[in-house]
């Protein structure tokens, strides 16, 4: 399952870290880059109808993970503080995204609001990480010790 689970935030670090680059002014950056492989069509889509819903299901995914973690290492994901840190970064996050388009001028401080929310995104992801791996090892090594005696 510490795999499995790895993966899944793997996948939704990604989606979140490409909104966020395209927000942050890397959109024509990467743009270009499509460009040079023939897919200069995509430029159109990097626009909030796409990196909205996309940053939306990035952080929804990050979360929904850290709830499984909550469930299995600590009963419920009410109890489980990763949850809570993930769940206050990818909402920060969001919103950093979403505010230059909804209020002109804020761009800046989306800016500071995208940093500042996957900072603590990452944080509480990765600290869920950490006790997962530190209950798999020591479920898993005193087994194999009564194995080998």
């Amino acid at each position: 399952m510490q795999q499995r689970i790895f993966t899944r935030q793997s996948f939704g670090f990604l989606g979140s870290f490409f909104v966020s680059a395209c927000c942050l002014g890397a959109g024509p950056i990467i743009a270009a880059t499509a460009a040079t492989f023939g897919l200069g069509a995509i430029r159109h889509l990097f626009s909030i109808y796409v990196l909205g819903p996309l940053m939306t299901l990035s952080v929804a995914w990050i979360v929904w993970n850290l709830h499984i973690q909550g469930r299995v290492l600590a009963g419920h994901a009410r109890r489980y503080p990763p949850f809570w840190i993930g769940l206050a970064g990818g909402v920060v996050a969001w919103v950093g995204v979403m505010l230059p388009h909804i209020i002109h001028g804020t761009k800046s401080l989306g800016s500071l609001m995208i940093y500042i929310g996957m900072a603590v995104l990452i944080a509480g992801s990765a600290k869920g990480l950490f006790d997962q791996y530190r209950q798999h090892r020591y479920v898993i090594e005193p087994q194999c010790k009564k194995g080998v005696s």
